[in-house]
């Protein structure tokens, strides 16, 4: 045996045969006689073993190195709901502030979470019922500040944040008490945290045109702190986007910028995305995924620069984050793709440096492509441009700093 029959494979499979059945050591007898060829073996071991720990120690500050580069990114969130970052602790304080008799400790809410039935409508069973304890301008508050503290200690600078102002005042929450408790929890966090968060006010799309309308009504009076206009909740087969034309219409007469959902496979999806494309005339597109499926509309969104804001979450139950090859194909196809956390309380990705860490792994994307996806998120701010070349020129400077070429980033 010689060290070049060993290589530098470090799989049991590397061994020769006699190493595997007799080990070193039984080795030794057979081979008293030829003290050559003892110590070439002994040698060619203590290398190969060598080697291993050498690649393992690589393998290990790969690992570490691209943890830590992820951690220490300046991020953007475009895709987060505010009623999705509620974590158990949140939950059970709300729920004993107020007297609710469910979800009264974190083991029911994680109970909850675990019980869901797969798809948006499994999802949504858990997400309403947890979103119902905030009833008070406190509750809102404190979900938002603390939210806010969450995305500081992902080293998030910006987010667009979803509320959903249907979902609350259809309990007999007015409005202007929830979107104080957002505001002024909003207003405390920034200053203690200096993250910018704007808010997203979103249409509830099960729900019927005339209660759309009213809540823009109902948000005139602070238009002025709310920065777009989007379209979520379920079921999205038989509540496109034209269903809402008018209101969007109106919504971009009143200088909202337009956003809506379009899932991962549910019905429609690809036939939905055009509609926001050429009816409603959106200025992002959240999800929106299942583009890869229609090479058309691919063609199309690279060629208006249109961002689609994915959410690779993952669930206990998958094996990785999902919709990784699909991000991949419209990445390659020069769509503007970014990661983002969606209800970072009710999946296993949680929060967004985690996310980015799994879907790192699990994709085997290289610090160049991550950041690409970052700056994406970056480039499809709704700010004027020296306000987001500000913040691009913060994660340019990281990526430099980090040895990323950035003409990489931006291919």
């Amino acid at each position: 045996m010689s060290l070049a029959s060993v290589g530098t494979n470090c799989s049991a499979s590397a061994l020769p045969s006699d190493v595997l059945t007799t080990g070193i050591y039984g080795m030794k007898s057979r081979l008293r006689k030829a003290a050559t060829p003892y110590i070439a073996v002994s040698f060619a071991l203590f290398f190969f073993l060598a080697e291993c720990l050498a690649q393992n120690v690589r393998a290990h500050d790969s690992v570490e190195g691209m943890r830590t580069f992820l951690a220490g990114m300046p991020k953007a969130e475009l895709h987060l709901h505010l009623e999705g970052t509620l974590s158990a602790e949140t939950i059970v304080e709300i729920t004993n502030r107020n007297g609710i008799d469910y979800f009264t400790t974190a083991a029911e809410v994680e109970q909850s979470l675990a019980d869901r039935p797969p798809g948006l409508m499994g999802f949504l069973e858990h997400h309403f019922k947890s979103q119902n304890v905030m009833q008070t301008r406190q509750d809102f508050y404190d979900a938002t500040y603390n939210l806010i503290e969450k995305l500081h200690e992902n080293n998030v600078i910006y987010a667009d944040l979803f509320f959903d102002p249907q979902a609350h005042t259809s309990r007999g929450i007015p409005f202007d008490e929830m979107f104080k408790g957002i505001d002024d929890g909003r207003r405390d966090a920034r200053a203690k945290f200096g993250v910018t968060v704007n808010l997203i006010m979103c249409i509830n799309r099960e729900r019927s045109v005339a209660s759309a309308f009213e809540m823009l009504d109902q948000a005139h009076a602070v238009r002025d702190k709310i920065i777009g206009l989007g379209m979520d909740s379920g079921p999205e087969y038989g509540n496109p986007p034209v269903k809402f034309r008018d209101v969007y219409a109106r919504a971009r007469e009143e200088g909202y910028f337009l956003t809506g959902h379009h899932d991962v496979d549910v019905r429609d999806s690809v036939k939905h995305i055009w509609q926001s494309l050429d009816i409603i005339g959106m200025d992002r597109i959240d999800h929106g995924l299942n583009a890869s499926d229609d090479p058309k509309l691919v063609a199309e969104l690279a060629r208006r620069g249109m961002c689609l804001t994915g959410s690779p979450v993952k669930r206990a139950s998958d094996p990785e984050p999902q919709d990784i090859d699909r991000i991949r194909a419209l990445d390659d196809a020069g769509v503007c793709v970014s990661l983002n956390s969606d209800d970072p309380a009710e999946f296993e990705t949680g929060y967004l440096t985690n996310m980015l860490v799994l879907f790192q792994q699990a994709s085997e994307y290289t610090k160049s492509d991550m950041t690409r996806l970052m700056f994406n998120a970056f480039d499809a701010l709704w700010l004027l441009q020296d306000e987001k070349d500000e913040y691009v020129d913060v994660l340019k400077e990281y990526a430099v700093n980090n040895d990323i070429d950035w003409n990489e980033v931006t291919r």
